[in-house]
């Protein structure tokens, strides 16, 4: 097998107090679609018609010229963004404009990698071409079983298998600098005998290959019928219980409609958005009073915490010990308010 088993996350990481405040997040999350061609049984998209409307879930396409000026805000930070990641809700590929987004991206030099998390179901020869063209500097694809039946079973969908393992094959025959990393969830798999399989499909095809665990990265899907502890990272590695959420002080998210939240779970309530992009910017909302004020909350580790974070246990889908705040929330602390006395006063 070619392929490394490695987990799908940046190893290299900056010990996450030593350096906040920082001017420009690492990561910019923009979701190109709120649709998707699956309804994956652990998926905010399996739910009904009525469900999705409860919790204000919309599914659409992002509109190309909002994607524009999204692109030229995120360009407009003083540093490079470390990745922009496509993905979301919904499915990035049935977005027909995903080769242009990745290009006008890479075009205003607005981060370090370029990256599509994808079923990759849609991914035909002529738009791994227009992908790799475009810049994408990395192609993460989630399978969903190692069969046409698994595929019924878990997404709903019937697909040709052999004809899918094949176009990720052409996608990494073709790929040039861009890396592959494939992914299972471990609900997917029946026992030892089918990870290995799935190594033996795919570990040919992709730079760096995992099982991942099923944990709970979406608010609205609760617990998975009882099939999520929380004990376990996506990673496989002891989630640690955390006062204070690391990911709104280095990571924006942005909806198909162009709502700004501060965190990567998916399907967060409208209520918790910090803004529209059509009304502010995207680093006005980065340096603004709402989520300067969600971020000083959670340092104080106390009550006035937004409901939705008092709820979250999403956090726990990754907890690296470099992205550990709690020791060191009143330095922090300190320091942000020092800042923003220092901001007002000219």
């Amino acid at each position: 097998m070619k392929a490394k088993i490695i987990p799908g996350y940046d190893s290299n990481r900056q010990t996450l107090s030593e350096i906040i405040p920082i001017d420009t997040p690492f990561t910019l999350f923009i979701s190109p679609s709120q649709t998707c061609n699956f309804k994956c049984v652990y998926c905010s998209q399996s739910m009904n018609a009525n469900q999705k409307k409860q919790y204000g879930f919309s599914q659409k396409l992002q509109d190309f010229s909002l994607f524009v000026r999204l692109a030229h805000q995120a360009a407009e930070f003083p540093k490079k963004f470390k990745r922009v990641l496509l993905t979301g809700l919904g499915e990035p590929l049935t977005n027909p404009r995903i080769a242009e987004m990745v290009k006008m991206l890479a075009y205003l030099n607005v981060a370090e990698k370029y990256e599509v998390f994808t079923n990759a179901s849609l991914l035909t020869p002529e738009l791994s071409k227009k992908l790799i063209e475009a810049g994408l500097t990395g192609l993460r694809i989630s399978v969903q079983g190692l069969t046409a039946k698994k595929y019924k079973e878990i997404c709903g969908v019937n697909i040709d298998f052999d004809t899918f393992v094949e176009r990720i094959r052409f996608f990494y025959q073709n790929k040039g600098n861009c890396t592959v990393y494939i992914k299972i969830i471990d609900e997917c798999l029946e026992g030892e005998q089918e990870r290995e399989k799935f190594f033996k499909i795919f570990g040919d095809i992709c730079d760096d290959i995992f099982v991942e665990n099923l944990v709970k990265a979406q608010p609205m899907m609760g617990d998975y019928d009882g099939k999520v502890s929380n004990t376990k990272t996506f990673y496989g590695e002891t989630a640690e219980k955390r006062e204070v959420c690391p990911y709104m002080f280095y990571t924006l998210q942005t909806d198909s409609v162009g709502n700004a939240f501060p965190c990567p779970p998916l399907g967060l309530p409208h209520s918790f958005s910090l803004g529209n992009i059509e009304e502010k910017s995207l680093m006005e909302i980065w340096n603004g009073e709402k989520l300067k004020k969600l971020r000083i909350s959670h340092l104080r580790k106390n009550n006035s915490k937004a409901a939705v974070c008092k709820q979250c246990t999403c956090y726990k889908a990754f907890t690296p010990k470099e992205d550990d705040l709690d020791a060191s929330a009143d330095v922090i602390l300190s320091r942000i308010t020092t800042d923003k006395l220092k901001s007002c006063q000219g």
